[in-house]
């Protein structure tokens, strides 16, 4: 069971649904796993937070590409569907690459293995990959200066992999900064602003709730 309670979710794009993913699945010749397709339903393009992906394989073996790349690596949105291809603007990201178009990029023009699709944003021209043909079809790899490194068997232990990092709450927050809170008035325009910004942010971009790990 696909399980993202310990992240932050923003969606960007709620426009991809299961006729997309059909006709994607048609164009690569082979079937995306469920717990992938979940995702891809339920949030779209998507960015999660915490995001740092250790750069290890699934026994916890570091790659390393000094200077330049070394312990973890930022995780950037998902790709889902673009604007380009629906018409229908999405919240932030009007031009968000899709799974369509990254595919014709890095397989077709880049020569990227064809057992493989881009699923995700990483660092510069590095991506993150998705096994979808051959042995160990569903794992997760790290595209990193045109080497394949695996980071998890399945979609599922590439979530469990990424450490948690509690979000603060208003008081938590509060608390974080009481050395510069200089008076009662100052403390109620900060926690006022704090719960103002944090609803406007989850209105805005249909942020889900963190929940516990």
């Amino acid at each position: 069971m696909l399980d993202v309670t310990k992240f932050e979710i923003t969606s960007f794009c709620h426009v991809i649904d299961e006729a997309y993913i059909a006709e994607f699945e048609k164009r690569i010749v082979t079937s995306l796993p469920d717990a992938y397709k979940a995702f891809l339903l339920r949030f779209g393009a998507a960015y999660l937070s915490p995001a740092t992906v250790p750069l290890t394989d699934p026994d916890g073996n570091n790659f390393s590409d000094m200077p330049y790349e070394t312990g973890g690596v930022g995780l950037g949105v998902f790709y889902a569907a673009s604007f380009r291809e629906t018409g229908i603007p999405s919240n932030g990201l009007r031009d968000r690459n899709s799974l369509n178009e990254q595919y014709s990029e890095y397989t077709l023009d880049y020569g990227l293995d064809p057992d493989y699709i881009p699923i995700a944003d990483g660092h510069a021209n590095n991506i993150f990959l998705m096994k979808v043909k051959g042995e160990g079809a569903g794992g997760i790899y790290y595209w990193l200066n045109k080497r394949y490194c695996l980071l998890a068997h399945s979609f599922e232990a590439f979530l469990d992999k990424i450490p948690y990092e509690k979000e603060l709450n208003v008081d938590e927050y509060l608390e974080s900064i009481k050395d510069v809170i200089t008076d009662e008035a100052d403390y109620e325009w900060r926690r006022n602003n704090f719960l103002k910004q944090y609803k406007k942010m989850r209105e805005q971009y249909q942020v889900k709730e963190q929940g516990e790990p």
